[in-house]
């Protein structure tokens, strides 16, 4: 380019500007070392935030190592306790169950010795009832049995009045037989006695006249 060739002016104020903000070496260094040196710084800072944190990750193991352990070793006691309770639970329930039992064995007794008496008061009612019964009977029967004697005898005498109507009514009638037969006797004897009266006189009259 030909040295009287003219510079935009644009160029030649960026050229100003650069000609302005031109660093020196020395201050390169300088920048240089400081950038270096907190690189060095950072890397160092993160190093120790790296051991920093694998400390609190060592720490937080280490507490969670304890937190599982006493979890754990809560849980045992939570189950230990649990299993008391349900223990007790069972114990109760089984006392319950034999309080229970024992109740309804007493109940059943109770019920037993109550239908017993009920049984024994029902027997003694109709034991009672029987002889009641039994003597109403014997009394019906000694009423029937008096009732048939006195029919009985009503009915004797009435035939014994019969028969001894009957017999008299027969004697009537063999006395007025016999009373007849003696009347006819009587009479057969007497005309008899006239017929040898009779006879007794004719002898002796043939015997007068001859």
């Amino acid at each position: 380019m030909s040295a009287n060739t003219k510079m935009p002016a644009f160029m030649k104020a960026m050229s100003n500007v650069a000609a302005e903000n031109k660093v020196s070496s020395k201050v390169i260094k300088a920048k240089m070392a400081a950038k270096a040196k907190r690189a060095k710084e950072v890397s160092k800072e993160r190093a120790e935030q790296l051991a920093e944190e694998k400390k609190a990750a060592k720490e937080l193991a280490k507490l969670q190592k304890i937190a599982d352990k006493e979890a754990a070793k809560q849980a045992k006691a939570e189950a230990k306790e649990a299993a008391k309770l349900e223990k007790a639970k069972a114990a109760a329930e089984a006392k319950e169950a034999k309080a229970a039992e024992k109740q309804l064995a007493k109940e059943a007794k109770a019920l037993e010795k109550q239908q017993a008496k009920e049984a024994k008061a029902a027997e003694k009612l109709a034991a009672k009832e029987a002889k009641a019964l039994e003597k109403q009977q014997a009394k019906e029967a000694a009423k029937a049995e008096k009732k048939l004697a006195k029919e009985a005898a009503k009915a004797e005498k009435k035939l014994a009045n019969e028969a001894a109507k009957a017999e008299k009514k027969k004697a009537t009638k063999t006395e007025k037989a016999e009373a007849k037969k003696a009347a006819k006797l009587d009479r057969q004897d007497l005309i008899q006695e006239i017929v040898e009266k009779l006879g007794g006189e004719e002898s002796k009259q043939v015997e007068v006249e001859v």
